[in-house]
């Protein structure tokens, strides 16, 4: 069995009426707990994300941007399928 913790917490009244009216009175407890650790994990996603793109943004200043690739590979592509076919 998971270790719990009591705490108290702030509801604005007519949240907390509508908790009360959907989530039997058994299930509140598991239903906030599910509903925070949600958050966390949101939070802690939106975290990674900044990170991502801070470590983008350090590498395009420190690195300049990448010229695009696109065509070279068309072409790579291109000179593969006319060795395939015999035709290069």
């Amino acid at each position: 069995m998971t270790k719990a913790t009591r705490v108290s917490l702030v509801f604005p009244s007519d949240l907390w009426e509508e908790v009360k009216r959907q989530i039997p009175a058994g299930e509140r407890s598991k239903v906030i707990a599910e509903a925070t650790a949600q958050e966390l994990k949101q939070r802690q996603r939106l975290e990674a994300l900044e990170r991502a793109r801070a470590l983008g943004d350090e590498l395009a200043r420190k690195y300049g941007v990448m010229p695009s690739c696109v065509e070279d590979i068309r072409q790579m592509r291109e000179e593969r399928d006319a060795q395939i076919t015999g035709l290069y």
